[in-house]
């Protein structure tokens, strides 16, 4: 595909904001021009058409351009703001495409690459942008060509009359080396250097062998004319949006110790917080930017489960991070930026509780201490086999797209116990597999088993242990991305499944030593992953009760001679 870009040029473009921010209907009644100190008085710095009409230019004395036009309006130039107000009009070009920026003090350009047929077509394109442009009451040129120095020059130099779009490849040559040798954007000197050997246009230039041209004059005129054909790259980085959420603090001196810094970031959070409540937001992700008076920068970020603007909570997360700080030759600077917010909704735990808060705090102080990827919630995975049902998701903190391990966690956590194998009445090492109490999807007959919550927890041991109940036939539903079980399971899973002997109905033989069997409930169909190159064969799963009150989870392979295995504990 062929890169197509479009340049604008704001050729009035400090005098047009003038006239917008302080002139009724965005125009001046008369002649104005913007002034700077510069050599020798007062200069001007930008004059709008009606003051170049008079015969006055940029660049003239202002009592020279008072002698011309005697009621000309002068006011003061403001560069900083027009080059701040240009960075915003090249945003709000994004709406066009996502690559576009400034380029130079007055103009715009844009990659429009792809963009085009949004906009039935790039001369549709290039009349909306035009419309809203004098909508605005800014002067322009467009040109729309195969790179951005083409643009540029286009732009600014085409013939009048000229079309504003030209054709790709080689067939835009023609039109490119009639330009003026001005269309290169070369420096003035250089420029003025080449118009001295008779080098007056593009054409000229592009005659001329490039060794004797290089050697001459430097490389600048060869790369310059490469770009303006389109046979040098030239990359446009888009136009990044300022920080929304940003706190400052300029330090009179330089800091040292950690308690200027601790009084410093305190300052820093109470601004930032207040401007996160007065917009209904919450810090996601925060970063502190440390300027040292040897112009280097360290960066201390900081990742948080919920939405949060509390400045004392803040405060305690940024404590470990804070160790990390180096002064060094002392700080200048401090700057605290949020980086990822979200909206943020007030919550009230139970009164007298501050369970759920805890948790959250204590997530965060992991996660930051430990890194976001150590850190992790249960995730349900898409696997038949209870062993393989169950993995743990990480991610970055603070995402935008998609919520952080913390809050995955902090939303729904279950107690997960743990015993030794001693408890579990395992004799020897043997690796116990802590879960969820739903950690696996069931498969009856080849399709999924819904299930409810209802019954998580039932069946535990009691004094007067009852069997579970028979499970309900539910309703088929689009299954969830969670753990949603026709049948209880059991907390603990053995890994791998420990091989045991069923000899008769009353009795289990499990290493080496035999166990009455209270009662008996099943099977559980759990089908293999039909998808695999090498499924297995399925399983039938049995629950089960011990003479001593013990409940297990067993399974009876489906094959011609079947095997039993023991694969989980109940509480």
């Amino acid at each position: 595909m062929t890169r197509r870009f479009v340049c604008i040029w704001l050729s009035r473009w400090p005098t047009d904001r003038w006239q917008r921010r302080n002139s009724p209907g965005g125009t001046h009644p008369g002649p104005l021009a913007l002034v700077l100190p510069g050599q020798g008085g007062i200069r001007l710095h930008a004059v709008n058409a009606l003051a170049s009409a008079d015969g006055l230019s940029v660049g003239m004395l202002l009592a020279d351009a008072r002698a011309l036009c005697p009621t000309l309006a002068a006011p003061p130039a403001d560069p900083a703001g027009d080059r701040a107000e240009l960075g915003r009009l090249a945003l709000w070009a994004q709406r066009y495409t996502p690559q576009a920026t400034s380029d130079g003090a007055d103009g715009l350009v844009l990659d429009i690459t792809g963009c085009a047929h949004l906009w039935n077509g790039e001369a549709g394109l290039l009349a909306d942008l035009s419309q809203r442009l004098r909508r605005a009451g800014l002067t322009h040129r467009l040109a729309l060509t195969d790179s951005p120095a083409a643009a540029w020059g286009w732009a600014r130099h085409r013939p009048a009359g000229a079309d504003e779009i030209l054709p790709s490849g080689r067939a835009a040559w023609e039109a490119l080396l009639a330009l003026p040798l001005a269309a290169l954007r070369l420096d003035a000197e250089l420029t003025a250097d080449l118009a001295r050997v008779g080098l007056q246009r593009v054409a000229d230039l592009h005659r001329l062998p490039r060794a004797p041209l290089t050697t001459r004059y430097g490389t600048a005129p060869a790369r310059r004319l490469d770009r303006l054909l389109g046979l040098g790259a030239e990359p446009v980085a888009p136009q990044a949006r300022p920080p929304q959420w940003q706190a400052r603090l300029p330090l009179a001196e330089p800091i040292f110790t950690r308690d200027a810094i601790d009084t410093g970031l305190e300052r820093l959070l109470r601004d930032l917080c207040q401007q996160l409540e007065a917009g209904g937001r919450g810090a996601r992700r925060l970063e502190l930017l440390l300027v040292r008076s040897d112009a280097s920068q360290q960066t201390l970020a900081l990742g948080t489960g919920q939405p949060l603007r509390d400045v004392s909570i803040l405060k305690r997360l940024f404590r470990e991070r804070l160790d990390q700080a180096e002064p060094g030759f002392g700080i200048e600077m401090m700057l605290l930026t949020a980086t990822v917010t979200d909206r943020f909704t007030a919550s009230q735990t139970a009164l007298g509780s501050g369970d759920a808060f805890a948790l959250t705090f204590l997530l965060d102080r992991l996660c930051n201490r430990l890194g976001p990827d150590r850190i992790g919630p249960p995730l349900a995975e898409d696997e038949h086999q209870p062993e393989r049902a169950m993995g743990f998701a990480s991610g970055g903190m603070g995402g935008q797209n998609a919520a952080s391990p913390v809050a995955e966690i902090s939303k729904s956590v279950v107690p997960i116990s743990t015993v030794t194998p001693a408890q579990a009445g395992v004799q020897g090492p043997q690796a116990l597999c802590s879960m969820n109490l739903d950690p696996g999807r069931s498969m009856g007959d080849g399709g999924v088993c819904e299930g409810g919550d209802e019954r998580r927890g039932q069946g535990e041991i009691n004094n007067t242990p009852t069997p579970w109940p028979k499970a309900q036939p539910r309703a088929h539903t689009p299954r969830p991305r969670t753990w949603q079980v026709e049948a209880p399971r059991p907390l603990l899973l053995l890994d791998p499944p420990e091989p045991v002997e069923k000899p008769e109905a009353a009795a289990l033989v499990w290493r080496g030593r035999r166990h009455g069997v209270d009662w008996m409930e099943g099977p559980e169909r759990i089908r293999p992953d039909w998808w695999r190159a090498r499924p297995g064969t399925g399983r039938d799963y049995f629950r089960l009760q011990l003479a001593d009150g013990r409940r297990l989870w067993l399974f009876r392979t489906a094959e011609e001679v079947p095997r039993w295995f023991l694969h989980g504990l109940f509480p």
